[in-house]
């Protein structure tokens, strides 16, 4: 198994009252699965999300990724996980307006001290379609666009395990569908993707639904 959850927990301190965000959360997430997490606003399915992701913390409980608990991880073990085993696809794509399209692809390469940037970049950006838009700025691009380069970033590193949060919230239908069929191909190509959607037509895309209602799987 590549995630395994085991009683997971995660409380906040909202003022003075403690809120119990997800209750006893238990889930195996296989290599290669294609995953989707569905539930009304407030379920818990982000939260969740950020744990799987490593941005976050159970409160109780034990996430093992690959072998590691991450509840034993200092932060800085936590980043290089995020940036070695994990890409990220946001709803609101997250590229630096400043950066070209390339440039954005690259960023996480630089951190990583990478060589050859240049030549995995632009050869991710054909992957998703945009060879043609190397040298473009986020805001010349289309929504469809950019979910594509935030994508090709996603990949740069070559990560095992691929979340997604509303990966087509934010397009309309034909560039969602061009999302969907990129996240398929990687699948196939045996990535583990994780996908938080709201959409019961972009959750039927996954191999499995994992419902959650009030912090817990229903």
């Amino acid at each position: 198994m590549l995630i395994d959850l085991k009683h997971i927990y995660k409380n906040y301190l909202i003022g003075t009252k403690e809120v119990a965000v997800l209750k006893n959360i238990s889930l195996v997430v296989q290599e290669q699965e294609y995953l989707a997490l569905m539930g009304p606003s407030g379920s818990g399915k982000s939260t969740l999300m950020n744990i799987i992701g490593c941005m976050d913390l159970p409160t109780k409980g034990h996430y093992i990724l690959d072998g590691i608990d991450m509840a034993k991880q200092n932060e800085h073990s936590l980043a290089e996980i995020r940036r070695n085993k994990i890409g990220f696809i946001f709803q609101t794509f997250n590229l630096i307006q400043s950066l070209t399209t390339l440039e954005n692809v690259e960023l996480p390469l630089i951190y990583n001290r990478t060589k050859d940037r240049g030549n995995r970049a632009k050869s991710l950006l054909g992957l998703v379609g945009l060879s043609h838009r190397t040298h473009h700025y986020p805001n010349q691009l289309s929504g469809g666009e950019r979910q594509r380069v935030a994508i090709a970033r996603a990949l740069v590193n070559d990560p095992k395990v691929i979340v997604a949060d509303e990966p087509t919230g934010n397009l309309d239908s034909k560039s969602g569908e061009q999302v969907l069929s990129i996240l398929k191909n990687l699948n196939d190509q045996k990535k583990t993707i994780i996908m938080v959607t709201h959409d019961q037509h972009v959750a039927e895309q996954a191999q499995r639904i994992i419902h959650l209602r009030d912090g817990v799987i229903v």
